[in-house]
């Protein structure tokens, strides 16, 4: 018969013995399935691996970009200082001129640079020029030296430079300041009248008491083939006496003078 009491679980066997059985423990109990976050998380990890490789190419293809904006601007600046060194040295070529005497033959004579090449001299008579009634205009910086002589070169010789003492062979024409008017000209005398070389020339040296003091400081200095105006104040032309009939007292003169030559 059954009894009342609490039974402890057990296990008949075949020979009458009884087996305990162990009760269930937390070590059967299976496993807690994973939550839910935990799965999230876990099929986060990729998508955020893809997105970190993504940021990464992208900073790979930005800097690739910056390297090539560098190298372009390198090339650029050099190219602009090639080019500026290309001028500069074209227009120093150009001034220069070294090449000028390389194909000439050996021997020959050279000229000064800018100096036009030598005419022949006219045979028989030479035509007749009327000098101008009054000063003509000219261009030009004007030079005033400390006595009060003024000087504009209207043309700059590149022949032999005058100096004091020598003699120049010259063409010139003079007239009054305050009149206007015309009183002396090479182009009025013969050569053998004022020791010309040619036609329409005179000379003169160039040193006090042969001529006036204005042309003394005003034709040293010039270069042949030069062509000066001088305006030359009473006190170093012919001063209070003048010169008559034709420079009155006190007269302040101009002179266009070029030189043709020097001895």
């Amino acid at each position: 018969m059954p009894s009342s009491k609490s039974a402890t679980p057990a296990t008949a066997s075949k020979n009458g013995q009884k087996r305990a059985v162990a009760p269930a423990s937390k070590a059967n109990t299976p496993p807690t399935p994973p939550r839910a976050e935990g799965k999230a998380a876990s099929a986060a990890r990729p998508a955020s691996s893809a997105s970190e490789r993504q940021a990464l190419t992208r900073r790979q293809a930005r800097a690739w970009q910056r390297a090539e904006e560098r190298r372009r601007r390198t090339i650029t600046s050099w190219s602009v200082l090639g080019i500026l060194v290309a001028i500069v040295v074209i227009a120093v070529l150009v001034v220069k001129q070294p090449w000028t005497g390389l194909f000439s033959s050996h021997g020959a004579s050279k000229t000064t640079s800018g100096c036009p090449a030598p005419t022949a001299t006219a045979i028989g008579p030479v035509p007749a020029i009327t000098p101008p009634a009054s000063p003509p205009a000219v261009r030009g910086t004007t030079k005033t030296t400390g006595d009060g002589l003024k000087e504009i070169d209207v043309t700059v010789g590149c022949g032999a430079v005058v100096q004091a003492g020598q003699t120049a062979v010259v063409e010139y024409t003079g007239w009054v300041e305050s009149t206007g008017k015309l009183f002396d000209s090479s182009f009025e005398h013969q050569p053998s009248e004022c020791n010309g070389t040619v036609a329409n020339t005179c000379s003169f040296a160039l040193s006090q008491g042969s001529v006036i003091q204005g042309w003394v400081e005003g034709v040293t200095g010039m270069k042949v083939g030069g062509t000066r105006r001088l305006i030359i104040p009473p006190a170093l032309a012919y001063g209070a006496q003048g010169s008559p009939p034709a420079v009155p007292p006190n007269a302040t003169l101009i002179f266009d003078i070029t030189v043709i030559g020097v001895q």
